[in-house]
């Protein structure tokens, strides 16, 4: 069932390592890959759904990266149609793992960072969110 996401993490977090974007190409594939997933067992409760995009409009709002939008819009729904999905613990441990990256960052560089890649946190998050469910 995530195939999609171990197969494209590594490509996709190095372009946002590289670049501090995540090309459309593989948003486009990983969405492509996922939908047998979301058509076959639906979205899911379509409250949590609601949450999460208004939630990341908000966040898109204050700085976050579109292309980190486009990334957590596709886990979502992905990971929302296996309905025990608890979306709140996912964005916790997302929102861990990007401040322990962000405190490495800036004990290496000795500065905080203005910018940082949030797609290896995102998959990181992901990770550790399926490791527990």
């Amino acid at each position: 069932m995530w195939f999609p996401f171990v197969l494209l993490a590594l490509p996709i977090c190095l372009a946002d390592l590289k670049d501090f974007r995540i090309p459309n190409v593989y948003l486009l594939l990983l969405s492509l890959l996922s939908l047998p997933i979301v058509l076959v067992n639906g979205v899911g409760r379509l409250s949590s759904i609601l949450l999460a995009v208004a939630i990341l409009i908000a966040l898109s709002l204050v700085g976050l990266g579109m292309g980190d939008v486009k990334l957590l819009l596709i886990v979502a729904p992905t990971l929302n149609s296996a309905m025990d999905a608890d979306l709140t613990l996912l964005a916790t441990l997302i929102f861990l793992t990007a401040s322990l990256h962000v405190l490495w960052q800036s004990l290496r560089n000795r500065s905080i960072s203005q910018r940082i890649p949030l797609a290896p946190s995102i998959f990181a998050g992901l990770a550790l969110y399926l490791a527990t469910h």
